[in-house]
Formats: C-alpha cells, structure tokens, sequence
C-alpha cells in the first residue's frame, strides 16, 4: 500500500466508527474491532477482525438463476419507499388537484432518473465497495466534508419531517386522534420496528416490502372505485408535457424532490453494501448486473402507485373548491361516497409514513458514519432523528391547520428537489471518474450523459429557485402577484435568493472541478462493511472469544 493510500483509508478502531478502507490483504486490516479492544482490556491475545467477525454469506453464481437473484433482492425495496412515502403523496395529490392528469409524464421520467441514480450507487458500493458519504470524505477537504455533512443530514431531517406527520394524520383518519398523538406516538412505533435489526438486514426488508404491498393494494383498490378516465391517462403519461403550462411549476419541483430524494442515495449506495460476492471481476460484473435491475420492478410498482394518487386527485379534486390546499390531510374527504375511502387512505398513508421513518433513519446513520467516522447504535439514532424531526411537527400539529401542514409538506418537496444536486453531482462525479474507478468508470458516451443530467437537475432548480411560479423567492418578490412589495424585507430576501444561487452555483462547479485524491481500494479486497448487525455480531463473538481464554 503505497503511502498516498494509506492515507485515504486510515484505519479505525473502535466498533462504533466507520470501517476503514484500506487495500491490505488481511481483511483484518480493514477494520478495528470490539474484540480488540476487550482482548486488551483483559490482557489476553488480540483477535482480529476475522477471528471475532461472524462472516456473512459470500455469493458466487450457483448456476441457478433464480436463487441468485433473490441473493440480491431487498435494497430495491428498501429504497423504493422514498417514492411512495408521505412527502410524495402530497406531491401526487398536488398534482392531480392542481393539474389534472398531465404531469403523469414527470412522475415516469424521474422514476427512470431515479432507476440510472440507483444503478450509479450500485456501480460505487459494489465496485468500489464504498458509500456515496464515505467516497466524499476520502476525498474533500475537511472543512468541505463537514459542510456536504451538514447538507446531507438536513436533506435527511427535513426528509423524516412527511413521514412523521403522515402517521399522526393516519391516526387521526382512523380514529380522530390528534394530529399531535400520531407525531409523538411515532417515536415509539419507529424504534418498534428496528428491533428487527437484531435478526439481520433481510427480515427488514421483508417487512418494507409488504408494506410496499399494502400501500399498492390499498391505492389501486380506492383508484378502481373512485374510477378514471384511461385515455387521459395515456395521455398524461405518454406526452403531458405539451399541455404543461408555467404554473405547472411548482407541481413539478415538488415531484423532483419527492421523487428523485438526496437521502436515497446514500442509503442505497449502503444497503448494496450488505451483500457480499466473492471478489474476481466476472463474478462482480454479474453481482453488478443483478443488482442494477434489482430495482426496476419495486420502482415500477411505485411508478404505478403515485400514478393511481394523481388520477383519484385527477378524478375527485381537480377543478373542486379547495383543489389548491389539498393534500394528505383531506384527501380522504374528497371520496366520502367511496365505500370504505377512509379506511383505505389512512391504511395506505400509516404504511407509507412508517416504511418511510424505518429508511430515513438507516440513511441518517450511514451518512454520519461515512462522513464523520462515528457510529452510534441504530436505538440511539433513531431517536435522535425522531426527536429532531417531531420537534418541529409537534409544532406544525398543533399550530397549524390541515391546509397548512399540506403546504407545509408541499414546501420540504421543494427543498429537497434543491438539495438533490449536492448528493447527485459527487455521485456522478466518482462514479464517471477513471481516477476513482478505474477501468469500472462510466464509458465517454455515459460520461457526458451523466454529466449532462447533473447539470439539467440543478438548472431546473436555479430557475424554480427565482422564477416566478416556481414557489420560491420568484412568487415572492416578482411578478404582479409578488407577495411581498418593495421595501426592506424585498431587500432582504432577494439578498438570501442571490447567496443561495451563488452558493449553489458555486458549490456545483468546485465539486466538478476537484481533483481526485484516492482510487478506490483494488477489486480482490474484500472489505467487510460494518452495519449495525455485524457490529452486534462481531462484539458477540469478540465476547465470547476473549471469556475463553
């Protein structure tokens, strides 16, 4: 290992800090581990990684085909909650009451973008055996990987801010709690569930991807009885964005960031992590393969589900009084001839908010531990991200109204689909890099086409960010129907619309134009990728060894 290497991947040494990467041979080199330091702590030998570490099962094509796909099934799903959660409810029904049926076309083209973003992560996990938080850290400076932290975590916080109140307006669709009763109770439903991490990452993922299932039953089934029009449905699918209108835009912006959401990437740049292939390039070719369309059927499934929202807001809300401020606190009221529009909204809204609290908090996790280097036990985050993000919504439960807090989900849309280029452009950026992957790096052609959509996604939000219709500060300061008139708060906020432009801009074109420190670690090394399992696991085992001597 060559000294510039050894710097890129420093080991660690403590179980609740990230895995070190490193291109030793010994896997024991990869990481520092409990055992070690209870080996110590007792004057006894030092066991290494690979002593006390209870190995996970390592693929290799068993010439079945079947059995290895379903080797790789379960991140698809994992992720694929992130378009059908909360927040992009809200956005579907936007849509479908502010405009019809004819933004179904952008909800298809980001469920494609969303499909390429997914295979880049599964390029860089499986590949370079790093997550999108760890390529960065190895990478910036430090001053920079502390800002893309910060960046990261706030697009994660603000992400968790739908989910937790999607379940406390469930409750309150199914018994007339509080909205404040169904925030608070959130915490303890959320740490219910990752209970589950003790049995390892899979029975997780089972649980998502039934309550993938119920959200898809539930919808379909209410879509069918509240009925729709099929060939406005083609239509709006197949070509709607030649009856887009300008005031479209901001039904659109909140689709981007509901849809395509910056907290995805890291998540799933982690979760392919936690399958393990034997180490030779054909064999992670075909891992790679797998992988990348692991995700096409759960991503067509919530294609067909946000689909299904917009046409019942389409068909129920659209051209109604109060199509403007609808949303996920009165959806249901809008289908009261419906048989059974109550139960099926909220079942669908429970199951989507607490699908989605499970992912955000994984995300959290992964991008602190890639950035910073720390790891805490996933009951510590949990609740540290449930008390940050119900914080905030105790507030929205009790100050405000339904409207509101529909508007107020509408506005975290918004922002997300801003932040999303401060986690796609590094995505791009190491995964067409040859300094970085290598012969593993996207081919010319895919190279300018990566960058090219790069560039498209923050266009767009630059422009929504200060064009009027947009929803930002464009409805704002200009136009005839600015809301705010010339004076010291114009002032104000023009000088906080240009610092964002110039910040993000600027951002952008330093993040393209840095160069590369370290390659990834050589494709034979098998790196083990410390979770919050194999942590619970190797500290077990570590136990158990160190007791016997």
């Amino acid at each position: 290992l060559a000294p510039a290497q050894a710097q890129c991947f420093p080991r660690q040494a403590h179980t609740h800090q990230a895995p070190a990467l490193c291109r030793c041979s010994r896997s024991a080199d990869m990481s520092g581990t409990s055992a070690d330091n209870l080996g110590r702590a007792r004057g006894s030998d030092v066991k290494t990684e690979t002593e006390a570490f209870e190995k996970p099962r390592v693929w290799a094509p068993s010439g079945n085909m079947w059995r290895d796909v379903l080797y790789f099934v379960g991140p698809g799903w994992m992720v694929c909650i992130a378009y059908v959660d909360p927040g992009n409810y809200q956005a579907n029904i936007n849509a479908g009451a502010t405009t019809g049926y004819r933004l179904l076309w952008t909800i298809w083209w980001m469920s494609v973008l969303s499909m390429y973003c997914q295979i880049l992560c599964v390029r860089l996990a499986m590949y370079a055996q790093v997550t999108l938080s760890e390529a960065q850290a190895m990478n910036l400076p430090r001053w920079l990987r502390y800002l893309n932290w910060f960046i990261a975590e706030f697009s994660a916080v603000i992400t968790d801010i739908p989910e937790v109140i999607g379940i406390g307006i469930a409750l309150n669709v199914f018994w007339g709690w509080p909205y404040v009763a169904g925030v608070l109770l959130s915490l303890l439903t959320t740490l219910g569930f990752l209970a589950l991490q003790r049995y390892g990452m899979q029975p997780l993922e089972a649980v998502i991807c039934v309550l993938v299932g119920v959200m898809a039953i539930t919808i379909w089934v209410e879509s069918a009885l509240a009925g729709y029009d099929s060939s406005k449905y083609l239509v709006g699918w197949a070509y709607g964005f030649v009856e887009t209108e300008p005031q479209d835009m901001w039904a659109i912006i909140g689709i981007v960031g509901a849809v395509v959401m910056p907290h995805n990437l890291y998540l799933h740049s982690a979760s392919c992590r936690t399958r393990v292939v034997q180490r030779t390039d054909a064999i992670v070719r075909q891992a790679v393969t797998y992988m990348s369309w692991e995700p096409a059927l759960p991503i067509f499934v919530t294609f067909f589900i946000s689909a299904a929202t917009v046409v019942i807001a389409a068909e129920r809300i659209y051209g109604r009084p109060g199509a403007d401020t609808a949303g996920l606190t009165d959806f249901f009221s809008f289908m009261t001839e419906v048989p059974g529009s109550r139960w099926l909204w909220g079942l669908s809204l429970l199951a989507a908010g607490q699908s989605s609290a499970i992912t955000t908090t994984y995300a959290g996790q992964y991008v602190m531990d890639g950035f910073l280097k720390i790891r805490l036990p996933m009951w510590k985050r949990a609740l540290l991200t449930r008390l940050v993000a119900i914080t905030p919504c105790v507030a929205v439960a009790v100050g405000m109204n339904g409207p509101a807090m529909n508007q107020a989900v509408n506005i975290v849309n918004a922002a997300l689909a801003w932040l999303l280029p401060f986690a796609l452009t590094p995505l791009v950026k190491f995964t067409t890099s040859q300094r970085f992957m290598g012969g593993y790096a996207a081919g010319p052609v895919e190279r300018v086409c990566a960058w090219v959509l790069a560039f498209a996604v923050y266009a767009v939000n630059a422009v929504c960010l200060s064009y009027p219709g947009g929803g930002f500060f464009g409805d704002l300061l200009f136009g005839e129907g600015a809301a705010v008139q010339m004076g010291t708060s114009w002032v104000l906020l023009f000088v906080v619309m240009v610092a964002l432009q110039v910040f993000s801009l600027a951002w952008n074109v330093y993040m393209v134009l840095l160069p590369i420190k370290c390659e990834m670690p050589a494709l034979e090394t098998q790196r083990e990728l410390e979770t919050e399992f194999t942590a619970a696991r190797s500290f077990k085992a570590g136990a158990q060894e160190a007791e016997g001597v």
